[in-house]
């Protein structure tokens, strides 16, 4: 699996199977980066965000689309990936509207989570489906997504190997008042940061992970 972080939330998960994207942003209109201007088999949505997580509109045709607040329980399984999704809410409050999802999927052995928009710490029913997966595509940022405190809550909770920084501010890239994330890095000093200077990590395939530590990637965009 290699997975390529464009920026903000947007990510290409490249398996065997097949190539998807989740959470894609519209440029120029969510700051600087540079569209998503690639082709894949499935895109991937947490929630109606057309600005932030959920434009098509810059991917390259043919594609289908997955509303993961539309999955069933069961989830939908496409090109070898079973996708699933945990719906939460973007704000403590969890008042109407404010409905998103966490996505996770698993693929090639391996158990990925991507928080998305989180904005409350989770119940143990909540909770309880993304224990122990191996990656976390977590948002650092903080408000208006989940507070740093309670996201390192969250994380020793599930456990993974492998947490991937997402959704922080990146000047000149994304036009939200978000944090940096060194404010979350030094939050969570004592978990080892991998900083490898590049966009994508891959792992081989049923490949096990041990530790854990924090890969701080470059965006591709």
């Amino acid at each position: 699996m290699r997975l390529t972080w464009f920026g903000h939330a947007a990510f290409l998960i490249e398996t065997e199977g097949a190539r998807t994207i989740l959470d894609p942003y519209r440029s120029p209109d969510c700051g600087g980066y540079a569209p998503v201007d690639e082709s894949a088999d499935f895109v991937v949505v947490s929630h109606d965000n057309d600005k932030y997580h959920s434009h098509i509109g810059q991917i390259r045709s043919p594609f289908e689309v997955l509303k993961a607040l539309e999955f069933p329980p069961n989830g939908v399984e496409r090109g070898g990936l079973r996708f699933q999704a945990v719906p939460v809410f973007e704000t403590p409050e969890k008042l109407p509207g404010d409905e998103v999802t966490i996505i996770h999927f698993r693929a090639e052995g391996l158990h990925v989570v991507h928080l998305g928009d989180l904005g409350h710490a989770l119940s143990e029913a909540e909770l309880a489906p993304l224990r122990g997966a191996d990656i976390v595509l977590a948002s650092v940022g903080g408000p208006p997504t989940i507070d740093l405190p309670l996201l390192r809550e969250l994380l020793e909770a599930i456990g993974p190997k492998v947490v991937i920084p997402m959704h922080y501010l990146v000047p000149g890239k994304i036009n939200l008042k978000i944090q940096p994330i060194e404010t979350f890095l030094e939050m969570m000093s004592d978990w080892p940061v991998t900083r490898p200077g590049a966009s994508s990590l891959t792992i081989g395939p049923h490949e096990r992970l041990s530790g854990r530590s924090i890969v701080s990637l470059e965006p591709a965009r």
